[in-house]
């Protein structure tokens, strides 16, 4: 059942840090939103000036709300784990269940590759720019994007454009269906209809000169055939972006407001990790899709990952620059122009790494994840919270380096130095994000009930430890619990380490309960490598008699006090 939103805040609140021991409901916690209703009134198509854009979020934005009161506070569409459910927005897939090397190769795609036997029919072009391309109809039928890389970084952006779409897919986003493709460029045939944009914008009908300005761009293979990247068209009709706030008045399933979305609050530190600086909303793409002849609804999308990996700016300076500050950044400048740019910051640190331009300024040292900024403000972004940030780290902790071997070599650089680079790279810059989102909220998470002959065991998996950052032997482990709404301390017996990253302890029982009057339970557990006392997550519960828990709900505190009675 869809909960209002005044239910979702008020699981938000109860997820927060400050409030007072409020009791969980007994219901099992919203496993998906149920924001695919279908509605008959197709919505209007949202058309995103990339100019406009850029200076409302960089320039008049801020002005407007220099004096604003904005409490911020915490997302609202946030179950009482403590995560996100399935929605048409995000769907949970790495962590909610194992998932394979080859899967997260896989991705989206579940339709056979292109045939490079062609013919391949070109309707659209997009000629110029720096990762130029164009559309064709491939012979199965289907649409697709092909991008090329440029001449200036070999194979990156088809290979950011591929690896990054298959990491976004396993978080949980909804990328389409990219694929590196080879081919000759005789399969190619013009539609007569086909139309291309001239230097001005205007579309102006396609001809093979617009081929040619494409191909001079393109990386050709001693063999002659060309290296792109092939973005399936997505299924439904495009109705343009979705903003990073507000929500769409055409849409009813969309009642959440954009900015207090977790899911895009926590894209900060994802983008972060692969350097998508261009995550802004013209690289997103809501489809209205068809459940039939009469309705359907709203699928949300980010598309587009060919600036990731160390793309690089021009001049110079500002190729450094990104992924440290905004394109445009008041206060930076200003500060610049005062000491005449004497202080050292972080980017006049950079050098190009052992793949010198390919992946560029991309490093590990200097990335500083709660610092990150995109190209310009992302409003989503910008209201990340540490809760956020940690649901975030949480997901990420579950890659392994297969995985990011399989990402990678689903991009095809054919290089073996530049695969174990980028492996480097981003199984650094995953370490950097975990060592500081996964220590300062509990990273105990995936709380389980296992069921005995005697007794029912409550059992947690440490994220940190799945994601590198604390290994088992530094671990050290305590348990409190509290029963009844009067919360009298009882203590947990039986805490012990199952296998390398969980850990269990045995459940105190409540001599009362019945299923008719079930009695409540909290039970602490504490995660500690130092010498200090960190916050414990606490496991909500229901005891419903015998070996019978429910686990209702999970907080993770600020501190390590005992709830508030």
């Amino acid at each position: 059942m869809r909960l209002p939103i005044a239910s979702l805040a008020l699981v938000a609140a109860l997820t927060g840090c400050a409030t007072p021991f409020r009791p969980f409901p007994l219901r099992a916690p919203m496993e998906r939103d149920e924001d695919a209703h279908p509605f008959a009134a197709e919505p209007d198509e949202y058309y995103s000036s990339f100019l406009w854009d850029g200076a409302d979020q960089m320039v008049f934005r801020p002005i407007a709300r220099f004096w604003a009161v904005d409490p911020g506070g915490e997302a609202v569409n946030v179950n009482a784990l403590d995560e996100v459910p399935d929605s048409s927005w995000f769907v949970n897939r790495l962590g909610q269940r194992a998932m394979t090397p080859e899967e997260v190769a896989e991705g989206p795609c579940k339709t056979p590759p292109l045939d490079p036997a062609g013919p391949w029919i070109a309707t659209g072009a997009k000629p110029n720019g720096a990762n130029p391309g164009f559309i064709i109809k491939g012979n199965d039928g289907h649409g697709y994007l092909l991008k090329f890389d440029g001449v200036v970084q070999g194979p990156r952006a088809t290979a950011a454009d591929v690896s990054v779409s298959k990491l976004y897919h396993a978080v949980g986003f909804n990328p389409p269906c990219n694929r590196v493709v080879f081919f000759d460029r005789s399969i190619i045939e013009i539609s007569e209809d086909a139309k291309s944009e001239n230097e001005a914008g205007d579309k102006v009908k396609m001809s093979e000169a617009d081929l040619d300005k494409v191909f001079a761009k393109a990386i050709r293979l001693p063999d002659g055939r060309y290296r792109a990247s092939s973005s399936l068209f997505l299924d439904g009709k495009p109705i343009g972006p979705f903003r990073y706030e507000g929500t769409r008045d055409d849409d009813p399933n969309d009642v959440v407001p954009h900015q207090d979305r977790r899911e895009l609050r926590g894209h900060r530190l994802l983008a972060a990790w692969t350097g998508h600086t261009d995550a802004r909303e013209q690289n997103t793409l809501d489809m209205f899709v068809k459940v039939d002849d009469a309705a359907g609804y709203v699928r949300h999308h980010i598309i587009d990952f060919g600036d990731c990996l160390g793309s690089i700016w021009e001049p110079p300076g500002l190729g450094r620059r990104v992924q440290h500050e905004a394109y445009f950044d008041g206060p930076e400048i200003f500060e610049d122009w005062i000491t005449l740019g004497i202080p050292t910051r972080p980017w006049d640190r950079l050098r190009f790494g052992p793949s010198g331009k390919v992946f560029a300024y991309f490093d590990i040292e200097e990335l500083v994840p709660e610092d990150w900024e995109p190209g310009y403000p992302n409003p989503a972004m910008l209201r990340m919270t540490e809760r956020d940030g940690a649901w975030m780290a949480r997901k990420l902790a579950h890659f392994t380096k297969d995985h990011l071997r399989a990402a990678i070599g689903s991009a095809e650089m054919q290089d073996e130095a530049l695969d174990d680079e980028l492996l480097r790279l981003l199984w650094g810059r995953r370490q950097r994000v975990l060592s500081r989102y996964l220590t300062r909220l509990s990273p105990l998470s995936d709380p389980e009930v296992r069921v005995g002959a005697s007794q029912s065991e409550l059992c947690l998996d440490d994220l940190a430890i799945v994601g590198g950052v604390a290994t088992a032997s530094q671990r050290r482990y305590s348990s409190r619990a509290y029963l009844g709404l009067k919360l009298r301390p009882t203590t947990p017996t039986g805490l012990h380490s199952e296998g390398k990253s969980q850990v269990c302890l045995t459940l105190p029982k409540s001599e009362r309960a019945t299923p008719e009057q079930p009695d409540y339970l909290i039970v602490d557990v504490i995660a500690q490598s130092g010498g200090s006392v960190p916050a414990p997550t606490r496991v909500h519960l229901y005891h419903l008699g015998g070996g019978d828990y429910r686990i209702v709900g999970l907080e993770r505190p600020e501190d390590a006090d005992p709830p508030a009675g």
